[in-house]
């Protein structure tokens, strides 16, 4: 049986005045992170609704991957550099298995 992917959808809004910084961190982690092993897929998207609010689009092989992403220079850089500026929320979900 195939292990599900692990998906993670970031909620990060930039606090007003703090957008041009938060997105340029935002489009450093998108390239640095998409070669780290299992990372499926890794994407910046913007609201639309509310353009201040960044939606990082994760997909992860395993929670392993994912885990060890978390401890990998571009993740921790890019928490660094949004600290105080942004607020942060996290979604953690897994794919079903095909009924």
């Amino acid at each position: 049986m195939m292990q599900p992917l692990i998906n993670v959808i970031a909620y990060v809004t930039a606090k007003p005045g703090n957008e041009t910084v938060v997105e340029r961190a935002l489009k450093a982690a998108e390239q640095a992170v998409q070669a780290e092993a299992g990372c499926q897929s890794y994407v910046l998207t913007q609201d639309i609704q509310q353009p201040r609010r960044y939606i990082m689009l994760e997909c992860w092989s395993s929670q392993e991957a994912l885990d060890t992403h978390m401890q990998q220079p571009p993740f921790k850089k890019l928490l660094a550099e949004i600290d105080g500026l942004a607020e942060l929320e996290v979604v953690v979900t897994k794919t079903l298995g095909q009924l």
